[in-house]
């Protein structure tokens, strides 16, 4: 089966001619799309984006051959960005209502998309009402099991309570006090919030701001990932808990004792990681060998976890600019993440080339789904103080053979063919040239060799004899002379064009 998927889909992607559809029924490919929710897709014509938009969009977001949809939160919230939550057990009007949301689950169950949730249990909001009563009790002097939700200290600390020499702590501001993740009431607390959305289809948690539950002290955020992690892991095995940890390597890999199943490689990505540089630089190799360094050292501390490779998110600049805002580089950096061991994780809007940097507002501008068509488009945040500047949305790129909508595509579709590039170990390869990123996954069920040129115009030819006997199972920006097979179809050599990529099947 997987030998006639391989032919079927290099016959659609190997030369890139004729359509630049992803062929239908395409194996997993572990790609996971993340949605800003209020800046995605708007159904009902109030500028914001909603899950009912999401579910209009699912036709798009199956195209591009991704499993998992990421949401960042839909609960009641204050903010546009919803980080400050009021309600863990209910959906933001501004996005629906629980029944949109069981509409949505249904609607990706039908298609394979896996939907994980943002888990905000670093902080509350200060309007919620956990916090509400337990800073009316501490004005009144009257005892609360709630005070002791949140770390609260008398005569001194980070934010007053107002009226009262109470303070408590709150690393990402007043309005967002951070709770008392030691009581064992916040702890049950947050599995039976994990128990309720499990109960309604959710299969993963995206674990925000996990460096800030407990400032400097990284073995109990150890713990406390643990704690979260078996209790995901107890409602439903195999949901995916993914955790973001901007910080070091060192941090990271502290991190990763807690088992968690992934935490977000950060030293990968923005404009100072290992992708970004690798594309601008057309330093493949080096991407290659930093990376299975990096995941040695993963599997080392946790077996059976996963890394998550990314180029951005919804707190950094978006990748256009740092690539310069030339499709190329864009194409080279999705190549070389895209095909990493691992989940990868991808931002929306950079499958198309989106723009957007400075102020967090410009970083999640609408979805641009037609350069001529604003029927679907949301409303830009509302402090937003940058215009898009990509011209051709979705819709444009869409019948683009060469768009970097349909090299996404293209390359996910790739991926899918290699599932050994899940849970697989990584080896980095000489293929002899600087530019190409080359190397080999193994896992249980077979071996899988990767190549990337990072050259926008060098074409580069390789030994590939010289690396093991292999198949080719598809690639992406090949031409019709670029391999040369022995009597037995194995391939004896490699000439990949610039910007191109080949995932071959190890024997």
């Amino acid at each position: 089966m997987r030998a006639l998927t391989a032919l079927l889909l290099t016959l659609a992607l190997l030369f890139t001619l004729g359509t630049a559809e992803t062929p239908a029924a395409a194996p997993a490919s572990g790609v996971t799309y993340e949605i800003f929710v209020g800046s995605f897709r708007d159904s009902n014509g109030d500028g914001i984006g909603d899950l009912r938009g999401i579910i209009d969009a699912l036709d798009y977001i199956e195209a591009l051959g991704v499993d998992r949809i990421w949401l960042t939160p839909i609960h009641p919230s204050i903010s546009y960005h919803k980080y400050d939550v009021l309600d863990y057990y209910d959906i933001d009007p501004q996005f629906g209502t629980l029944a949109d949301f069981d509409a949505l689950i249904a609607a990706c169950d039908a298609r394979g998309i896996a939907v994980t949730l943002d888990l905000v249990v670093n902080h509350s909001s200060s309007e919620h009402p956990w916090f509400l009563a337990a800073c009316d009790a501490l004005r009144q002097s009257e005892d609360s099991p709630y005070i002791d939700w949140y770390g609260f200290t008398k005569g001194e600390g980070q934010h007053v309570v107002s009226g009262t020499d109470w303070y408590y702590e709150g690393q990402f501001g007043y309005h967002m006090p951070d709770l008392n993740l030691d009581n064992p009431d916040v702890r049950a607390e947050i599995a039976s919030i994990i128990a309720f959305w499990q109960e309604r289809g959710v299969k993963g948690f995206r674990l925000d701001a996990v460096t800030s539950y407990y400032t400097g002290a990284p073995t109990s955020i150890t713990e406390f990932l643990a704690f979260v992690t078996d209790t995901a892991h107890k409602g439903d095995p195999d949901c995916w808990v993914v955790g973001e940890a901007w910080t070091s390597e060192t941090d990271i890999l502290t991190y990763y004792e807690s088992g968690i199943d992934s935490l977000f490689n950060f030293p990968c990505a923005d404009s100072t990681g290992r992708l970004v540089k690798g594309a601008l630089n057309a330093n493949g190799a080096a991407v290659a060998a930093a990376l299975a360094d990096w995941n040695a050292r993963l599997h080392e501390v946790s077996p059976a976890s996963q890394d998550a490779p990314f180029l951005t998110n919804h707190d950094m600049a978006r990748a256009r600019g740092m690539l310069r805002s030339k499709v190329e580089n864009q194409k080279i950096a999705a190549m070389l993440y895209l095909l990493l061991p691992g989940r990868p994780v991808m931002y929306y809007g950079e499958e198309l080339g989106m723009s957007g940097s400075g102020i967090d507002e410009n970083k999640r501008l609408p979805m641009l789904w037609s350069g001529a068509d604003a029927s679907q488009q949301c409303n830009p945040p509302a402090a937003a103080d940058q215009l898009q500047r990509l011209k051709e949305g979705a819709a444009e790129q869409d019948g683009d053979a060469g768009s970097l909508l349909n090299c996404y595509r293209q390359v996910i579709a790739l991926r899918s063919l290699a599932p050994e590039l899940t849970h697989g170990a990584m080896t980095a390869l000489d293929a002899g040239h600087k530019a190409v990123a080359c190397y080999r996954v193994d896992d249980a069920t077979g071996s899988v060799i990767v190549m990337v040129n990072t050259s926008a115009a060098e074409a580069v030819t390789i030994d590939a004899a010289a690396l093991g006997t292999m198949t080719l199972l598809s690639g992406y920006g090949l031409l019709q002379d670029s391999l040369l097979q022995d009597s037995d179809g194995c391939v004896t050599m490699v000439t990949l064009p610039g910007i191109s990529c080949a995932v071959f099947s190890v024997k």
